[in-house]
């Protein structure tokens, strides 16, 4: 089912598997550049909503905004 996932530069799968057989990807924070992991099921929703996630927190989020909003200028 996920052969056919194109995943962005920054995210990949991950080898192991959750709990229950679920599966992960891992998406690498692009402020910070730490990891973090995330089920497939729900990164593939917020793909589907056209707002991929690109970082792990809150406070790397708002350094994100802030950086793309200074570069508009």
């Amino acid at each position: 089912m996920s052969d056919d996932l194109i995943l962005p530069p920054e995210v990949r799968l991950d080898p192991r598997l959750g709990p229950h057989g679920g599966q992960y990807v891992i998406l690498t924070c692009a402020i910070c550049g730490r990891e973090v992991r995330h089920p497939l099921p729900w990164y593939r929703a917020r793909l589907k909503r056209g707002v991929p996630p690109k970082t792990c927190s809150t406070k790397c989020g708002r350094e994100y905004r802030r950086r793309r909003k200074e570069a508009a200028r």
